[in-house]
C-alpha cells in the first residue's frame, strides 16, 4: 500500500500541468476501442485481459492464454467510423505478440473553394481517413509483473494530402497481494510529430510583382508539423466477487471494478470508472461513468460469451455510449478464441 500511494502521488506531480487543448494531431488515436472497455466507461489499463490489451495497454496481452482475434466497430457521431482488429499469439514460454489495426473514416464529401461552395451533387468527393497500424510484444517479468510495448505507424489523409508518423506504446500491470489488486501503467503515442504534404499545397506564385510578363513558379506551401495526442493512464482493477483473491468469494458470480485517471498532453485530467458483472463467465453486464469530459458522462454494455467445439469461443459484446446533443454512439465487436 505504501508504494501505491507513492504511486499516486508521483503521478499526481505529471498531472500539474496546463491545459493545451487543440494542440495535437490525429485525435482517433484517443479514441477507446471495443464495447467491453468502453462499456466500463474506458477504465480498462489495469485489466485489459482480451483482444483490444493492444490499445490499451500491451503487457495486458499476458493474459490471454490462447490466439485471439477481436474486430470491433464503433458507429460514431456525423457518420464518422472508428474501426479496430486485433490478433494475439502466445509464441514462447512468458511471451505473447500482437498485431493491430484501427482506422477512422468518413463519407465521400463534395469539394467546395471559395470559387464554388456550392458544387453540384454529381461534382467531385474527396474523402477524409485516418489509420494506425501496430506490432505488440509482451512478456511476464515474474509472476505479478508484465510488460508490454507496440509499435505503430501513423497514416493520415485528407483529399491529396498525406501525413505519415511513428510511435510507441509501453505498459505495464502489476499485481499485488491485497485481494489480487491489479495496477496499471501506460504511456501511448510517444513519437514523432506530424506534418501535411501533397500536392494541393503546391500553388502558382509571382515572385516579383513589380515585373510584368514573368513566368508563375511552383510555390510549396508549408504546414506546421503537430504531436501526437502523448496520452499517460495509471489504473487499478479488483474481482470485488468472485474466486482466488476475490474479496467475496463466489463460483458462480465476478463483480470486477476498475478506476483510471488519464493525463493527456493536449487537455485536462479524466476519470474512468468501470464495473462488470459475469454470471458463470457466460453472460456479462457493464456500466462505467467518465468524468471531466465534455460530451461523455455514463456508458452501459453488455456481452455473451459462446462456447464451441474443443477450447474454441466467440464473445460478443455491445456498448452505447451517450454523446450529448449528438446522440448515442454504438460500439460492437465479436472475439474468437481458440
Amino acid at each position: 500500500m505504501r508504494k501505491l500511494l507513492l504511486l499516486l502521488c508521483w503521478s499526481s506531480l505529471i498531472f500539474a500541468d496546463f491545459d493545451k487543448v487543440a494542440t495535437t494531431n490525429a485525435q482517433f488515436l484517443k479514441f477507446g476501442v471495443g464495447p467491453r472497455a468502453m462499456g466500463m466507461g474506458g477504465g480498462f489499463v489495469a485489466l485489459a485481459n482480451d483482444g483490444t490489451a493492444t490499445y490499451w495497454n500491451p503487457a495486458g496481452l499476458t493474459s490471454l492464454k490462447t490466439m485471439t482475434s477481436t474486430l470491433s466497430h464503433n458507429t460514431w457521431v456525423l457518420d464518422i467510423k472508428h474501426d479496430f482488429l486485433s490478433l494475439v499469439l502466445p509464441t514462447r514460454e512468458n511471451e505473447w505478440i500482437g498485431l493491430s489495426a484501427s482506422s477512422l473514416t468518413m463519407g465521400e464529401q463534395l469539394v467546395r473553394t471559395e470559387l464554388d461552395p456550392d458544387p453540384e451533387p454529381d461534382g467531385l468527393t474527396y474523402g477524409v481517413s485516418d489509420m494506425a497500424i501496430g506490432v505488440s510484444y509482451a512478456r511476464l517479468i515474474t509472476d505479478r509483473l508484465s510488460f508490454g510495448i507496440t509499435g505503430k505507424f501513423i497514416h493520415l489523409t485528407a483529399y491529396n494530402e498525406k501525413a505519415s508518423a511513428m510511435a510507441i506504446d509501453i505498459g505495464s500491470i502489476l499485481r499485488t497481494d491485497f485481494y489480487g489488486l491489479k495496477i496499471g501503467m501506460a504511456l501511448s503515442n510517444f513519437g514523432n510529430d506530424l506534418k501535411y504534404e501533397g500536392r494541393d499545397l503546391i500553388v502558382k506564385a509571382d515572385i516579383d510583382d513589380d515585373l510584368e510578363g514573368n513566368y508563375l513558379n511552383d510555390a510549396d506551401l508549408q504546414t506546421e508539423p503537430w504531436p501526437l495526442p502523448l496520452m499517460f493512464r495509471i489504473g487499478v482493477a479488483m474481482d470485488l466477487i468472485g474466486v482466488g483473491d476475490a474479496v467475496l468469494q463466489s463460483d458462480v458470480s465476478r463483480m470486477t471494478f476498475t478506476l483510471d485517471a488519464d493525463h493527456p498532453n493536449d487537455g485536462p485530467e479524466h476519470l474512468n470508472f468501470g464495473v462488470e458483472y459475469g454470471f458463470r463467465e457466460l453472460i456479462f453486464l457493464r456500466g462505467g461513468y467518465r468524468h471531466n469530459y465534455d460530451l461523455e458522462t455514463f456508458s452501459m454494455g453488455v456481452g455473451i460469451k459462446i462456447p464451441l467445439s474443443g477450447s474454441n469461443r466467440i464473445k460478443l459484446d455491445y456498448a452505447v455510449k451517450p454523446m450529448d446533443v449528438f446522440g448515442n454512439t454504438s460500439i460492437l465487436s465479436i472475439e474468437y478464441s481458440r
